[in-house]
């Protein structure tokens, strides 16, 4: 009898272990845009595109930062909880920025790995929506 309560429970704590592994639990989307805020916006006069990166809680290990669509990716590590990197940019896209998306892979203490992904606009233009995914 006990041999068959133990396989049971055994039964039962191997099936609970598989379900919730392959569950994909939903970012808190809200926290997160209270806490890590980026921007990439365009200077036309000076052909620079300003990426601004700022983490409040302070709990980011490392940030690597693309600009897809270019001719040959931008591509950089940060380890800090903030940075502002300037890109030069030779002028905006033929096809516009969302063709060029900004994309930050983050490794933070308390969401684990983020990716975050947004787009470049002018300063005159509201931003873009960002839009944020589990790595």
């Amino acid at each position: 009898m006990n041999k068959k309560i133990i396989a049971i429970g055994l039964v039962i704590i191997i099936i609970i272990i598989v379900i919730s592994g392959t569950f994909d639990f939903a970012l808190d989307e809200s926290t997160i845009s209270q806490t890590i805020f980026v921007d990439a916006v365009y200077d036309p006069k000076n052909n620079l595109v300003k990426i601004t990166y700022t983490d409040e809680s302070d709990k980011t290990n490392l940030v690597t930062l693309e600009i897809l669509g270019m001719e040959k990716t931008f591509h950089k590590e940060f380890s800090q909880s903030s940075f502002v990197e300037t890109v030069p940019m030779n002028s905006e896209p033929k096809y516009g920025w969302s063709t060029m998306p900004v994309v930050f892979s983050i490794n933070h203490d308390e969401f684990g790995k983020i990716g975050l992904k947004t787009e470049i606009h002018q300063q005159d233009e509201l931003k873009p929506k960002v839009i944020y995914s589990k790595i």
